[in-house]
């Protein structure tokens, strides 16, 4: 038995997934409501029987290891490792050992003795004595350089090259973690002459860095990142997870800062649930890593937050999430950095005061628009309309469109009727190039995969003869379904008892997520006893020759539009008298 068997035998996705989802019985499968998009009706099944999962609203679905990857944000074999763990299982093929992971703990290891050597320029070496300096006057402390890797990278095109080819790293992997940049006489160094910031997963791993300039009249950015690597996706890591995770999920609440000073200012000052984002965009990426710890983000951005449509995104995707989400109000109105080094004991005061988000945002156009002008009023409307518009909650949204209108001075008539002239932008959930939704399928494809699910979920046997009686498989129009009928034909000539689980190891490879979808089909509202279970299937088996036989008709009507041929004629005739007969069994 592979380790992946060993694993998913060992564990019962039921009870993983039920951690995560309240999940109810329905049949012989658990219900609930999704955990990967919104949604008021639950469409989420689960089977303890095939463990297996598929959401029937944007269509993810696969092992319980699928489901640790999705809900994590984590790959295959991070997942697998955990759910090993989990499962007593000791693997036997390390996840070291794939050529994808080989490639990124040698740039774990690079990025790591990338550090090392900043590190020791910032503070045993005298080029890095300015640096030092510079973080002493800002207030950052010797063990903080310490905990969260602070460095210096040499004003050298290749000092930092130099030093790791020494230690055998070919140009291959610095250029591939982003250390160097390719130029007309070769590599350089991507860093020179700039305070070093170590980035690191939430693991600990060592996946990048940010280098900030010494000099502010230099012309340069004012900071610059590793770029998008295999270990490093700025949408992917959160500043300072790695030291402060026990902290967030001790608080249950995370605090969301804008760059790495912000954080270590605020740390040292003993606010230590908090995590800092490269810029003003919180991404899918990083609240599904928050949700690990956190069910309350708080964010304690500058003052420009509140009008920063990036940042306004954030809160939707967190939202969305299921986070409860508040807002800090920086006494200074600057940054959290200059709030914390000039009133220390006042920061720590707005930390304990936070607002709720929407509080937040009507508190801010108070500051930023002029609202006892015409102008003033528009464009914090502007603003905030959108907002309130993507309210899921209309209690909550009604409580905001009252407190809207009274402070511009309007009826919440008016509120409401400009909020019903919003258009989101693109990139919001009602965009429908971002929002995941299952395959569409026609009516008869769904009825098709309906029979297929009372078929799998009853007496498969007994049901078979009923079916090949009543339509011939190859009057199906849907290919994987119809794939999946003749499979069953010959599995069950040659089975006297049929099982799910035995079946689906017959199948190709390509039909088995659309047999788990049939079997994971939520019919038992219809089939909680066996008369029922009989009279939902005579009554599905009669739809669908309905349905075939009145598209046959289309097909007939469309070919006579071509060609005037009697044959044709005849086979319509036939085929409205066969709809009649089935529409009269209807009735009867």
């Amino acid at each position: 038995m592979s380790d992946v068997d060993e694993v998913k035998s060992r564990l019962n996705i039921v009870d993983i997934a039920g951690e995560r989802v309240t999940l109810k019985k329905a049949g012989r499968n658990f219900k609930g409501l999704c955990p990967f998009h919104k949604e008021k009706t639950p469409s989420f099944m689960v089977s303890p029987e095939r463990q297996t999962f598929h959401c029937f609203g944007c269509g993810k679905g696969g092992s319980v290891i699928d489901f640790v990857m999705e809900y994590e944000h984590i790959d295959f074999l991070e997942a697998l490792e955990q759910l090993a763990g989990r499962a007593g299982v000791t693997l036997t093929k390390r996840i070291g050992d794939s050529p994808e992971q080989k490639l990124k703990e040698k740039l774990y290891e690079v990025n790591a003795l990338s550090g090392e050597f900043y590190q020791y320029m910032l503070t045993s070496h005298r080029l890095g004595e300015k640096a030092l300096s510079y973080l002493k006057n800002r207030g950052i402390s010797g063990k903080s350089i310490k905990t969260f890797g602070l460095g210096y990278s040499p004003n050298s095109w290749d000092a930092l090259s130099l030093f790791l080819k020494k230690k055998k790293f070919d140009e291959r992997i610095l250029a591939t973690a982003g250390l160097t940049v390719q130029g007309n006489r070769g590599f350089y160094d991507r860093f020179r002459g700039r305070v070093m910031f170590t980035l690191r997963d939430h693991r600990g791993n060592v996946v990048g860095f940010s280098g900030r300039v010494l000099d502010p009249t230099i012309k340069e950015a004012k900071y610059i990142n590793t770029s998008e690597t295999p270990v490093y996706s700025k949408s992917n890591v959160l500043y300072g997870l790695d030291v402060t995770k026990s902290a967030i999920a001790k608080a249950g609440e995370a605090i969301v800062m804008e760059g790495e000073l912000d954080l270590i200012s605020s740390f040292q000052e003993g606010v230590s649930n908090i995590v800092a984002i490269k810029g003003s965009a919180l991404t899918e990426g990083h609240v599904r890593i928050l949700r690990r710890f956190a069910k309350t983000l708080v964010f304690c951005l500058d003052s420009d937050m509140a009008g920063d449509a990036a940042s306004r995104r954030g809160v939707d995707i967190a939202e969305r999430e299921g986070f409860e989400i508040k807002a800090i109000l920086i006494p200074s109105g600057k940054d959290p950095d200059e709030a914390v080094r000039e009133d220390p004991v006042g920061f720590k005061k707005a930390v304990n005061s936070a607002i709720p988000i929407y509080d937040f945002f009507l508190t801010s156009i108070q500051k930023r628009f002029d609202l006892a002008t015409a102008f003033g009023k528009k464009k914090a409307s502007e603003e905030l309309l959108p907002i309130l518009f993507r309210m899921t909650n209309a209690i909550v949204r009604g409580h905001y469109v009252k407190k809207l209108a009274q402070l511009i001075g309007v009826s919440e008539e008016y509120v409401d009727e400009e909020m019903r002239k919003v258009k989101l932008p693109l990139g919001t959930e009602q965009d429908t190039k971002e929002k995941e939704t299952a395959e569409v399928l026609t009516r008869q494809e769904k009825i098709e995969l309906y029979t297929l699910a009372l078929l799998l979920q009853g007496k498969s046997k007994e049901l078979w003869t009923d079916l090949e009686q009543a339509v011939p498989i190859s009057d199906f129009s849907y290919p994987p379904v119809k794939r999946i009928l003749q499979e069953l034909q010959t599995y069950l000539a040659k089975t006297r008892d049929f099982s799910i689980s035995a079946f689906v190891k017959t199948l190709p490879s390509e039909l088995v997520s659309v047999c788990d979808q049939a079997y994971l089909w939520d019919v038992s509202d219809s089939t909680d006893t066996e008369a029922k279970y009989q009279e939902e299937w005579k009554k599905t088996v009669r739809e669908l020759k309905r349905a075939i036989i009145r598209k046959k008709i289309a097909d007939l009507n469309q070919e006579l539009h071509a060609v005037d041929d009697p044959t044709l004629q005849e086979r319509l005739s036939e085929l409205t008298k066969e709809l009649s007969l089935v529409e009269k069994s209807a009735l009867s």
